[in-house]
């Protein structure tokens, strides 16, 4: 069971909003007011507790998922993706606020991470004006606030680049912001780190099981896995040298992390389907996580982001986006055990294929003119409750699907590598006690189905079938291995080929043209009828799921799964281990990094099988190694950006995005709100090198738009 923590969002001062001239009034506690609430114990607690509440909005949620995954080699869009245009690579800096058809939501993500700065900003400086609590506790206090400001930095630096950075809290209005070079940037967040470092050593807020071991809370091993990935960053992204009194960031970075493996006391699961098992979610709990993002159990308004400092012309708070909130304000948790599922009502054939419900008219289960939520066992004539065993990984929706190079590289190592088995999911199973539901239709619900006096009326909505009820192939179907299998399958499960066959689900089997399909073919020569040509079996809708983030234990209280509380892990274990290696490959020495990585593939191998490594390891092959262990992780585009792989990896393996990408979207372009809020707006001066990087003026004046947007 997790241990509670409360975040309560206290708004704070004037706050600067996208629009820079938008603030809170109501709550304004720059005043007596502010310095009375801070001086106590409980105030001061509740600030920093408040600094927290911005993470909900970018970990777990799909707004922050599409604008770190979307656009990838790694995910294509499904059928009604809410971010095609980050997908696409056909998005514009217009600022969308409130819609939800497709919105890359970066004027709402401007807006958080800056408001997040202030709230931070505040906190330190009522942290050191507060005289009831003791130092140990102000240490630990700072530690906390210095690490989350420098976490929502890179966040925005990474996205956009060159920033507005403020270190002071807002105390008027400005609208002539300038923007600070991305190695000072860089610079001040490293400082803010070794801040945090300081503090919570100050603090003796050092080991593991600090605070009660509640991981959700910053320790000092959270913020020297924050400061391996940020001078990694930094220094992939603009040189090992590239920041101001760091030598070689590559060592920072190597030397971080390797403290993080050595003494923050976590450790590797044997089993890797383990890490992301339900009983395992709490990140104070999980052994391989070093720190990540709390969500209540209770699902309460606990686990929701702040209301925005934006308000409308009646004074009213305004809200984030629905696609960064999920439910709302009165409930919270993560969204990401429903970005990457199949649509759960497209198992069977013609005429269950519209129903989107969690009950009778799920994923492979349906009882013809039944509305409840349960189905009669033809083995005992027992209900059945559907939903535990459809909800946890069926959607009315599909966000994304694993591209082809992604389900082909799984699958590559799946002999050796636990993480294949672990993180795909290629097959949906009936409950053991509705596999001998063949086609049937019995008016009397409770009846059972062998009763000779019940009539039943078969419309071949069922295969005759034991526990698999469909199941994704890699293989070509028209290829004499797909074709065997497919002789296999037949009148047993639903097959689905990567590509080829009569229900593939892609386009293609290049994987640099691969598209999901939306139908399948006009007539199946496999299934005898023309009722498979349906865009719920298209690729698009159907498809090998991602099994990470599902809830895989059944809840009572929540049995269609439309969130979960499932922390999301922002650092883990593994993560060190590949910075490690990058940075031993980096400085020149590629076999120390071949074996760093072969301790990572040794602890996520198949038992009494090698999965190590052979050769001489290059970029590609680190890439290679976070794809398989990372994938939905919200780190992809950061990776491939950094790297300078974006364009490469795209064009290579990204049907639906490779016509649009260009060198421009190495950057994300600065929102249209924030450009027109301000007086001091200059054309910019700004070019890009060959690897994506600006070139540009440090002493440039006036507030510019990213090259090519």
């Amino acid at each position: 069971m997790k241990k509670i923590f409360c975040s309560i969002t206290v708004a704070a001062v004037l706050v600067v909003a996208t629009s820079c001239s938008d603030f809170l009034e109501e709550d304004n506690k720059t005043s007596e007011s502010a310095e009375l609430a801070y001086s106590t114990e409980t105030g001061i607690a509740g600030l920093v507790n408040s600094c927290y509440a911005f993470t909900r909005g970018w970990w777990g949620k799909e707004a922050g998922l599409g604008l770190t995954e979307a656009g990838t080699d790694l995910f294509l869009a499904g059928y009604d993706n809410k971010q095609k245009s980050l997908v696409k690579y056909n998005f514009t800096a217009t600022s969308l606020d409130g819609n939800t058809s497709d919105d890359p939501c970066l004027d709402h993500y401007w807006e958080l991470f800056y408001c997040a700065v202030d709230v931070c900003n505040n906190a330190l400086y009522y942290i050191d004006r507060n005289d009831i609590i003791s130092d140990e506790t102000k240490a630990q206090y700072r530690g906390e606030v210095y690490f989350l400001r420098a976490l929502y930095y890179l966040q925005m630096v990474a996205t956009w680049g060159p920033i507005p950075y403020n270190s002071e809290r807002i105390t008027s209005v400005s609208t002539t912001p300038t923007r600070m070079p991305e190695a000072e940037v860089y610079k001040n967040i490293l400082a803010d780190i070794e801040l945090s470092l300081t503090n919570f050593k100050e603090a003796n807020f050092t080991s593991k099981t600090a605070h009660g071991g509640l991981k959700a809370k910053a320790t000092y091993y959270a913020a020297q896995a924050l400061k391996a990935r940020t001078a990694l960053y930094a220094a992939s992204w603009l040189g090992a040298d590239a920041v101001e009194g760091y030598s070689n960031l590559y060592t920072t970075a190597k030397e971080a992390a390797q403290d993080v493996i050595n003494n923050a006391g976590a450790s590797f699961y044997a089993r890797y389907s383990d890490v992301w098992n339900l009983n395992n979610e709490a990140v104070q709990d999980n052994s391989e996580a070093i720190w990540g993002v709390y969500y209540n159990n209770e699902l309460s308004t606990d686990n929701c982001i702040p209301y925005r400092y934006k308000t409308d012309d009646d004074g009213d708070h305004l809200k984030y986006n629905s696609l960064i909130t999920r439910t709302g304000y009165s409930r919270g948790g993560s969204a990401m055990n429903l970005m990457f599922v199949s649509m759960w009502s497209n198992g069977v054939k013609q005429d269950g294929l519209g129903g989107n419900s969690t009950k009778s008219n799920n994923l492979f289960v349906r009882v013809l003119g039944s509305s409840t939520s349960y189905v009669v066992s033809a083995k005992t004539g027992n209900n059945v409750t559907v939903d535990k065993y459809y909800s946890p990984y069926g959607r009315g929706f599909t966000r994304y699907l694993p591209s082809l190079y992604l389900w082909r590289e799984l699958e590559t190592v799946r002999a050796t590598d636990q993480r294949a088995d672990g993180t795909l999911l290629t097959h949906y199973n009936c409950p053991a006690d509705l596999e001998d539901n063949a086609a049937a239709y019995y008016p009397n619900m409770g009846e059972h189905m062998t009763d000779p006096e019940v009539a039943y009326e078969t419309d071949g909505n069922y295969f005759n079938a034991g526990d698999t009820a469909i199941y994704y192939s890699v293989l070509d179907g028209d290829t004499e291995e797909g074709k065997a299998l497919q002789a296999y399958a037949t009148g047993r499960y639903r097959l689905q080929f990567a590509s080829g066959g009569d229900i593939p689900v892609y386009s293609s089997g290049d994987v640099a043209t691969a598209v999901p399909t939306e139908t399948a073919k006009a007539v199946s020569a496999v299934y005898g009828d023309a009722r498979y040509n349906n865009v719920n079996v298209g690729g698009w809708k159907s498809y090998p799921g991602i099994k990470k983030f599902l809830d895989d234990q059944y809840n009572e209280s929540y049995p269609t799964h439309d969130i979960t509380y499932r922390d999301a892990i922002v650092f883990r274990l593994p993560e060190m281990y590949l910075i490690v290696a990058e940075c031993q490959l980096a400085s020149g020495d590629a076999s120390a990094a071949l074996s760093t990585l072969n301790i990572l593939r040794s602890a996520r191998a198949v038992s009494g099988t090698d999965n190590s490594l052979s050769g001489t390891p290059d970029i590609n092959t680190i890439l290679h190694e976070r794809a398989l262990e990372l994938c939905g992780e919200q780190q992809r585009w950061f990776d491939l950006k950094r790297t300078h792989k974006l364009i490469e990896y795209v064009q290579a393996r990204n049907g639906q995005a490779s016509a649009n990408i260009e060198l421009r979207h190495y950057y994300r372009p600065i929102p249209e709100a924030q450009m027109e809020a301000c007086t001091n707006v200059v054309s910019a001066s700004a070019s890009q090198n060959s690897d994506g990087v600006l070139n540009y003026s440090a002493e440039q004046e006036g507030f510019w738009q990213n090259p090519g947007w």
